[in-house]
């Protein structure tokens, strides 16, 4: 690799006319020069296209594309498409509303180059005033970077906190079909695949705070628990060949949990799902738990009690 890398930049955007110029702007400005942007259009219906034509006709660094009609919509898909795309030797996640500190990719770079790593996260810092990061993101003074902490969610951080070698970034997707935690999947894989990763606790961006985010458009609870169990359970069938036992025990804790707080939830792969339990708890005080959890669980529907009745711990 080159002393001086290529950091790819990419950056869903759908209907941000009013802000991505911004983003844009606070990239352009960067300390460290040797970078490429692909934006990737999700189909917006706003001025973004005019916006997006006259920054790439001052700055040839900046890419713009359109996610192809034959591919889904969503910003998975866009991050897909922008990992095919991209050029660099390593990848940066952005967004289109939030901005970049000068120093942004020069403190990334510095701290993938000084500590060898795979990967390194930096902070991110609200532009405005709103509901505070849960604790467990940036918590690395309490829980090592490891796939069972990210996993269990010991440790936590966003997307645009990351820089990526692009081997790395490169080897996996988002899940196309997910439609809310994708991150939490991909990042799931990622470090399943290597942990080489360090925090630079350095806040280097900014992120705006919108009433429209995805997470509340889930207005109704029910779907928002849905899309959680979802992103858990997803997580586990892609990585259940090599996580350790503990880390698919939580996660199929998770999953339940989360069955136990929606109203009406049907479980999708159900026979699947019962012998996964079956397979990753056996000892008797395991079994002892996941009966209470039943006990509870099933009472809530026939459908699934009495599927649960003809398979459950068999051997």
């Amino acid at each position: 690799m080159t002393s001086k890398p290529l950091i790819s930049i990419i950056i869903p955007t759908y209907n941000r006319a009013d802000l991505i110029g911004e983003t844009l702007d606070s990239i352009v400005a960067q300390t460290y020069t040797h970078w490429e942007a692909l934006i990737i259009d999700d189909g917006s219906t706003d001025t973004t296209d005019a916006v997006l034509e006259r920054y790439t006709q001052k700055d040839s660094r900046l890419r713009y594309l359109e996610r192809p009609a034959h591919r889904p919509k969503g910003g998975n898909v866009c991050r897909n498409i922008g990992l095919e795309e991209a050029k660099g030797d390593y990848i940066v996640f952005f967004d289109s509303d939030d901005l970049m500190t000068p120093n942004h990719l020069q403190v990334k770079v510095e701290g993938m180059q000084q500590h060898k790593a795979d990967f390194v996260i930096t902070k991110t810092k609200n532009l405005t005033e709103g509901k505070p990061l849960p604790k467990h993101y940036y918590a690395f003074d309490e829980h090592a970077i490891t796939p069972h902490n990210y996993i269990v969610q010991n440790i936590n951080w966003l997307t645009l906190d990351v820089c990526v070698k692009k081997e790395l970034a490169t080897s996996i997707r988002f899940n196309e079909r997910l439609q809310s935690g994708q991150e939490f999947n991909y990042f799931s894989k990622l470090i399943s695949k290597s942990d080489n990763a360090v925090f630079l606790a350095r806040e280097v961006s900014l992120r705006r705070l919108h009433s429209d985010s995805i997470r509340s458009k889930l207005k109704n609870r029910n779907k928002e628990l849905e899309s959680a169990f979802h992103s858990c359970w997803v997580t586990f069938k892609e990585l259940q060949e090599e996580l350790p036992i503990k880390t698919k025990q939580q996660l199929l804790y998770t999953c339940i949990k989360i069955i136990f707080r929606h109203e009406h939830f049907r479980v999708p792969d159900q026979a699947q799902f019962i012998k996964a339990l079956q397979a990753n708890f056996k000892n008797a005080k395991a079994n002892y738990i996941l009966m209470l959890y039943a006990k509870r669980l099933f009472n809530k529907g026939y459908y699934f009690r009495n599927s649960f009745k003809k398979q459950a711990f068999q051997s």
